[in-house]
């Protein structure tokens, strides 16, 4: 028995409907994060935050299952410095996505050539000022970011990076396999934090699309000391790092902030804590965080 015609038009009409450009950009982020810890890439770029341009040499690789990221500046010594100590690191780039969408439209455009290879403009867009615009050119083959830039409420670029040259490959499958068991092995203790800090502080009620994140241990060597906390709020695509210490002696309560490019330093305090928040959002939104910071310990 042949269909009626109308369910056919219908049916041929649904077949036929375009994916939508949001679930293009989300695939496409999805990958991109994906190739940016699993590839090996070794390359040069150009980064710019602020006024300062540098130019840096990056190679990224598994080495005996872990990942590694060494990175030397081409303007000033040639001495290569790992991600733990260098300001730069690809490994910056937003690679949260589960909570994006709500806070964030993707627009997905045209392809152009960076490096010498063909890549498609992905545009997060934030749909309030909390946050900043970002965009990235990702690689057509390997997913890999080949450009990436924030640009702040004024529409200024306030940092970017492009590569002009980069080499792509595959692990090789037994660093590959190891990477993934080493994965597989770790201990929950490996990644700190919840839905809610478990220290002496919180925060009463969170900018607009943003959640408690999770800190990876490694992220708190050099950083957090025994009466030291230190937490993450993020919107899937920016964050911002918590750092709280107590102090011993007595000081004027006056905020502070430092502005590097789209980074933000705010620092002041509250019930004897000296309170320091880090991140690529606007000043307004680190100012929302920090009035929503409550202690619940003991004075």
């Amino acid at each position: 028995m042949m269909a009626p015609r109308g369910f056919a038009i219908v049916l041929l009409a649904t077949l036929m409907a375009p994916v939508s450009a949001k679930d293009v950009g989300m695939d496409l982020m999805v990958e991109m994060t994906d190739a940016l810890h699993r590839l090996n890439y070794s390359g040069t770029l150009v980064h710019i935050k602020g006024a300062d341009l540098n130019t840096l040499r990056i190679s990224h690789e598994y080495i005996d299952g872990v990942e590694n990221e060494v990175i030397s500046s081409l303007n000033e010594s040639q001495e290569s410095v790992s991600r733990q100590t260098q300001p730069f690191s690809l490994s910056q780039v937003p690679d949260s996505i589960e909570v994006m969408d709500k806070v964030y439209s993707l627009d997905v455009g045209a392809f152009k050539k960076v490096a010498d290879r063909k890549c498609q403009i992905v545009i997060a867009r934030p749909k309030d000022k909390m946050r900043y615009l970002q965009k990235y050119c990702i690689d057509s083959l390997t997913k890999l970011p080949l450009a990436y830039s924030l640009i702040d409420n004024n529409h200024n670029v306030v940092e970017q990076f492009t590569f002009t040259s980069v080499e792509i490959s595959e692990p090789n499958p037994d660093q590959l396999q190891k990477a993934y068991a080493s994965v597989a092995s770790a201990a929950p203790q490996t990644l700190l934090g919840s839905l809610q800090p478990s220290g002496d502080w919180t925060i009463e009620k969170l900018p607009k699309g943003f959640t408690f994140g999770k800190v990876r241990a490694s992220a708190q060597v050099g950083q957090k000391t025994d009466n030291t906390e230190h937490f993450v709020v993020t919107d899937g695509l920016s964050s911002v790092s918590v750092f709280i210490s107590p102090i011993t002696t007595a000081q004027p309560e006056n905020m502070s902030g430092i502005s590097s490019g789209a980074l933000n330093v705010l620092t002041s305090q509250k019930n004897n804590h000296r309170i320091t928040l880090v991140g690529e959002v606007p000043k307004g939104t680190m100012q929302r965080i920090f009035t929503g910071l409550h202690y619940r310990g003991v004075n």
